[in-house]
């Protein structure tokens, strides 16, 4: 019972009350007046609908945009580069181990470190990406600055940067586990190795693909960390959970946060609904 005690008072009071209390400023006010909490209803949404749809605030339409961004951002640059990179891996080339291991490490390495490194290497008086610009074609970028539109997309150059390595070894060790009597037999059929990965290496792989594409969208949609550490929010870079974050931190508007969290949870769970309702088969 002891050994008990700790994992269900942990759960008790950093999950379920958490989650209840999140779901409770949502609909509530406090009133400090009071000591009370009061009915609020769907205000808050109604506010955050008309921001995002109908209303003139520019941060929160972009806040929106970029959400809506991470996810053909999420599909089609992120999985599909993993895939081709641990197709690679799986051929035993050469160097195929220090190529795993430079691949792997920026998810091995904290992600403050990643973030000072990044945003270094594009910095305009001594970055290197600036620096061997400025000597082949004699120009200079503020990358992140209000006057340019590069901010959001290094954002998520760097969210690709950091998380593509973690996706390419999973893809990389289920590649391995398929039977080579499998490759062997679409050999002696005639089966190039182009045609190989889009008629058994995909269809095989479909499984640990799913897990992979939520797994991914859910770190894009919840992580701030990109976005803070490299611009701090600023030149339209803000994103849901960043917001979320400031709306606690720096306003100290806990009902806005809790319906914006309520918000992402419901996206995550229609997402992760739809893609676990994709049939997949499996063969081995």
């Amino acid at each position: 019972c002891l050994m008990l005690a700790y994992p269900l008072a942990h759960f008790c009071v950093f999950w379920l009350y958490v989650n209840f209390d999140t779901f409770r400023l949502t609909f509530f006010h406090f009133n400090s007046q009071t000591a009370q909490y009061e009915w609020f209803g769907f205000e808050r949404f109604a506010i955050l609908f008309r921001d995002m749809f109908m209303g003139e605030d520019i941060a929160i339409q972009n806040n929106l945009r970029n959400s809506l961004l991470c996810f053909p951002v999420q599909n089609f640059i992120i999985l599909p580069l993993s895939f081709i990179i641990a197709f690679l891996l799986s051929k035993q080339l050469a160097g195929t181990s220090a190529y795993r291991v430079i691949f792997f490490l920026p998810s091995i390495l904290s992600v403050v470190v990643l973030a000072m490194s990044f945003r270094f290497m594009f910095d305009v008086d001594f970055g290197p990406v600036d620096s061997a610009l400025s000597k082949l074609f004699g120009v200079d970028v503020d990358w992140f600055s209000s006057l340019s539109p590069t901010a959001m997309p290094l954002v998520f150059l760097f969210g690709i940067w950091a998380g593509l390595g973690y996706n390419a070894v999973l893809i990389n060790g289920a590649i391995k586990r398929i039977p080579q009597e499998i490759f062997e037999a679409a050999k002696l059929d005639g089966c190039n190795k182009v045609r190989r990965m889009f008629v058994i290496d995909v269809p095989l792989l479909t499984p640990q693909l799913k897990y992979i594409f939520v797994t991914t969208f859910i770190a894009s949609i919840q992580d701030f960390g990109r976005s803070y550490l490299t611009t701090g929010g600023e030149y339209g870079t803000m994103i849901p959970a960043l917001e979320i974050y400031y709306q606690i931190n720096k306003y100290f508007d806990y009902g806005v946060a809790a319906a914006m969290s309520l918000l992402l949870f419901v996206l995550i769970f229609i997402v992760t609904l739809a893609n676990m309702r994709i049939k997949t088969e499996s063969i081995y």
